[in-house]
């Protein structure tokens, strides 16, 4: 027997279509959880926009998906201002991909990012599981990278643990309070 297709109404579209000019900044959702939004955007980058992820549950980048998909993947933008970054981390039960859509991004690796790779327009990169990794603007204007994460489950998405350097660094300019707040939304503080 041959699959049928199914017929969606414009307005049941419309519910999978994610507006990035409606899209709040990631750093934005977590405030209300007691997190500052300088905080957030030193982890993380300095803006991620959440298109799509398996649930709200689904780690610390997805606090307000438009589109939740069965798929196992998230979409989420980065949108840096030259020189931004965020630290270095390791995601170890999920992949991170970098998909450069505009300027040039300094992609590092390994736990003390000693080894690097440049992305211009439309290269990418698919980074292991378990390796500490993070992305600089090296533009001299605004850059934007398509990040794209895959895992097995919910739960895999909490999976974030920062760099014990970049860990002591975070906990030195926000505290163990803050800390502990990300810790609540998938991120860690490896020692």
């Amino acid at each position: 027997m041959q699959p049928k297709t199914i017929q969606v109404t414009p307005a049941e579209m419309e519910k999978r279509i994610a507006r990035f000019k409606k899209l709040p900044p990631q750093s934005k959702i977590y405030e209300s959880q007691g997190i500052p939004s300088e905080a957030y955007e030193m982890a993380a980058a300095k803006a991620l926009y959440t298109l799509m992820a398996p649930s709200v549950r689904s780690g610390p980048m997805s606090g307000a998906p438009p589109i939740i998909a069965d798929d196992k993947l998230s979409v989420v933008i980065a949108e840096c201002p030259p020189g931004d970054k965020p630290l270095l981390h390791a995601h170890f039960k999920t992949t991170e991909h970098f998909f450069c859509l505009t300027g040039k991004f300094l992609i590092r690796w390994g736990d003390q990012g000693e080894h690097e790779t440049i992305l211009e327009p439309f290269d990418m990169i698919a980074v292991p599981r378990g390796v500490c990794r993070d992305f600089t603007n090296i533009s001299d204007a605004n850059a934007y990278l398509l990040v794209l994460i895959t895992g097995g489950s919910d739960e895999s998405y909490n999976d974030i643990g920062f760099a014990p350097s970049e860990a002591k660094k975070f906990k030195d300019q926000f505290g163990e309070e803050v800390a502990s707040k990300f810790e609540t939304i998938g991120f860690t503080f490896m020692k």
